[in-house]
């Protein structure tokens, strides 16, 4: 399975480094340690303002209780995603994981036919495209970083095909254990921006330490 991914680790440059610094800098790839599930809502609501006003269609790939939790800090600010005319889109993040796998691992035909075809779409439209997914964030979970890492480097290889900003959200509590230190590291290397709220403790100790 690694030797088939290996194109998209190739492709998207480890530690963040994409061929043109500057097209890295309009559209990064964004990884957030949250301490809880409020924070990371916070967060993300505005991640997902900034780009409304900047006319992108948004899309959340969150599960369903984070979503109801981003929706309430939203419509709290003043969004309200069932008005017309508002370009959202969100996704069950357990159900679109489902739709990319094969036998328990990811698989590159059944990611083309879902983040690719969905990028591609979104992207295609009037203004850019903000993406927050948190797939990676339930392979974190079950300490599976190693999947983890072959979707990061999935969303840098579209992100050499198609203009769109992504954020990815993780548990800082996946990456307390001294253990898991190494995958910290190599999730934040596929990244062009590693940040955590100055609320979250120790998402903040991890991301400066």
């Amino acid at each position: 399975m690694a030797g088939v991914l290996a194109c998209f680790a190739v492709a998207s440059k480890p530690a963040g480094a994409h061929d043109s610094a500057v097209l890295a800098a309009i559209h990064p790839h964004i990884v957030q340690l949250f301490d809880a599930p409020r924070s990371l809502a916070d967060a993300v609501s505005h991640f997902l303002i900034d780009g409304r006003a900047h006319g992108d269609h948004l899309l959340v790939i969150a599960r369903a209780s984070h979503w109801q939790l981003i929706l309430a800090y939203l419509e709290r600010r003043g969004v309200h995603v069932d008005h017309p005319g508002e370009r959202l889109t969100s996704i069950d993040a357990r159900k679109l994981r489902q739709r990319m796998m094969r036998r328990g691992v990811l698989d590159p035909a059944r990611l083309e036919d879902t983040l690719d075809g969905m990028v591609a779409e979104l992207s295609s439209g009037p203004g850019g495209l903000r993406v927050y997914g948190e797939v990676v964030e339930l392979f974190a979970e079950e300490g599976n970083f190693e999947q983890a890492c072959l979707l990061e480097d999935y969303w840098n290889y579209l992100q050499q095909k198609y203009p769109f900003t992504v954020l990815c959200g993780y548990s800082a509590a996946h990456f307390a254990d001294p253990r898991n230190s190494h995958y910290l590291r190599d999730v934040c290397g596929r990244h062009t921006i590693v940040k955590s709220h100055s609320a979250d403790a120790l998402g903040t100790w991890l991301t400066t330490h």
